[in-house]
């Protein structure tokens, strides 16, 4: 793992010159599971960060956590590092299913987990949850959901279950030993998490993802509103307006590089209708909306053109909300995301 660390840290310094703006808002440490990472190996990175690129001094900084490494001396440290928002990765709420997904925590875990967060001076408290998952009825999920909203959560984030093909799980559904929830399973239980939060006082910013206001997270909110990011480590992609690349996914490989002196990534230069696409892509899926005079002033009058008549043709069958220059999409048209972008995008 120290090996690993110090190849991240390698790659920040191979990488500063990635970001025109190396004033930086936020940090992310994401999966696999950086809460297996002390303290001091965060701190090391962060350091590094410090010292290449300027970090604002309210910076938003995230650290996903599995509930069974999160204990009160871990937070303390956490704190004392700068870490100031906690992604709790939860779920599900159910023992069984837990276990089917080779989960390594349990229901009693992930309550300690969150009684041991409110005890903390981490305020910025975020959770995730996976629904339309076979074996979990809709009582179940909303049960699941009451417990939670019990504890002063200020985010979540609520994902439909994904079968990545060639997965286990992907296998059992074709087997026939597991029954995939059909799309009325997913309508019902993407309406039961949408309408208890909403009516808890959670304001949905994006399709799936709510939160108390001060909340949104800005992370989340810089990919979506297409801010160029930096990612260091395997697999890790970064995006500068221009181009997206990805590193490596060898381990092995990625640190005897970085000891070379060498980051190894893939990269893909995005076309203006790439970029176009990206844009009506992301902007469907939050409350931000699509603005006509950035589509007209950044891809050009034929793009333009496209996207007037299709998003015209979209506005007679009811969809979307018009506020000054924005095209919002209504709460209902959320669930339809794929299905308007199919006919936006060029």
């Amino acid at each position: 793992m120290d090996d690993y660390v110090d190849a991240i840290v390698s790659e920040l310094s191979l990488r500063e010159d990635y970001l025109v703006d190396k004033e930086i808002s936020t940090i992310y440490f994401g999966g696999g599971t950086p809460s297996l990472m002390s303290s001091v190996q965060l701190l090391k990175i962060l350091d590094k960060i410090k010292e290449r690129f300027a970090v604002k001094s309210d910076a938003e900084i995230t650290l996903e956590c599995n509930p069974e490494n999160v204990n009160s001396s871990y937070l303390r440290e956490l704190e004392s590092i700068g870490v100031n928002r906690i992604s709790l990765g939860v779920q599900f709420l159910d023992d069984k299913i837990l276990e089917r997904f080779n989960r390594k925590h349990s229901k009693v875990l992930i309550m300690n987990a969150l009684y041991v967060l409110m005890s903390s001076r981490i305020e910025n408290i975020s959770v995730d949850l996976i629904y339309s998952v076979p074996g979990i009825s809709d009582e179940s999920l909303i049960s699941s959901l009451k417990l939670l909203l019990d504890y002063d959560i200020k985010h979540f984030s609520a994902y439909s279950l994904t079968i990545a093909k060639n997965s286990k799980l992907y296998w059992k559904v074709r087997s026939g030993e597991v029954v995939e929830n059909d799309e009325n399973s997913f309508i019902s239980q993407y309406c039961l998490i949408n309408n208890e939060l909403i009516s808890k006082g959670y304001k949905q910013y994006e399709v799936s993802n709510y939160a108390k206001e001060d909340f949104v997270s800005r992370h989340n909110l810089a990919y979506w509103n297409q801010i160029p990011y930096l990612g260091v480590g395997v697999s890790a992609h970064s995006y500068n307006l221009y181009s997206r690349q990805w590193n490596i996914k060898s381990i092995k490989k990625y640190i005897n590089n970085s000891k070379k002196g060498i980051i190894d990534f893939d990269i893909e230069s995005l076309t203006d209708v790439e970029k176009y696409n990206e844009y009506i892509i992301l902007k469907l899926r939050t409350y931000q909306g699509i603005s006509n005079n950035y589509v007209l002033n950044n891809f050009g009058e034929n793009i333009y053109r496209h996207f007037h008549k299709n998003m015209l043709k979209l506005k007679n069958k009811g969809h979307f909300e018009f506020i000054g220059d924005l095209v919002i999409s209504k709460m209902s048209d959320l669930l339809l995301a794929d299905y308007l972008a199919k006919n936006l995008v060029y």
